[in-house]
């Protein structure tokens, strides 16, 4: 991959996509402003540009407002609560452009299957796998065949896969080491 240049487009670019009044973290920043106010992006771009170059990221960075949800009535247990976490609005932004990058280098050097269909940027998800099997199931049963499947939910998938794994992974895909360092700071 080649070495990450942060440039304001790469900025407006990442914030185009951006819901504007999502709920912002500590910065207390909505996507809308950064939208608007298109003369920051330069200076936004020179200070992203050097922050995977820094030894430790900013506090601001990391550090996010956590709401706990109730998932059901029952409010009284802990473990009915789950977490969200508000980050800034900044590093959405700067973590937005880096991941356009990675997939840029992905997409060019035709490192994604086509079948990782989840896991793609403007990808369907799993609706299209489910429209092939309802396709099968119906081919199968107007032809009178057998047919034997099975399905796997892994429920949390991402928030199981060890940090030294997605280290590893982003190594053997070449990533710029620039970015893998600060994105291990993240992880940190």
């Amino acid at each position: 991959m080649d070495p990450v240049i942060i440039t304001p487009d790469d900025v407006a670019e990442a914030v185009r996509w951006a819901p504007n009044w999502k709920s912002p973290g500590l910065d207390g920043l909505h996507h809308y402003w950064q939208k608007g106010f298109v003369v920051c992006h330069a200076l936004l771009a020179r200070q992203f540009q050097e922050a995977p170059d820094q030894t430790s990221l900013p506090s601001l960075f990391t550090t996010g407002i956590t709401h706990l949800v109730p998932i059901d009535r029952d409010t009284v247990a802990p473990s009915k609560y789950r977490p969200i976490t508000c980050l800034p609005t900044i590093y959405k932004t700067l973590t937005s452009i880096m991941s356009a990058r990675i997939t840029r280098h992905l997409n060019s050097n035709q490192v994604m299957s086509r079948a990782k269909n989840g896991s793609r940027g403007g990808g369907r998800g799993t609706k299209e796998p489910l429209l092939i099997d309802a396709v099968i199931g119906k081919v199968v049963k107007r032809n009178r065949r057998n047919l034997s499947a099975a399905w796997i939910d892994y429920k949390k998938a991402f928030d199981s896969v060890p940090h030294t794994w997605l280290k590893r992974v982003l190594e053997l895909y070449k990533v710029d080491c620039t970015v893998r360092y600060f994105l291990g700071q993240c992880m940190g």
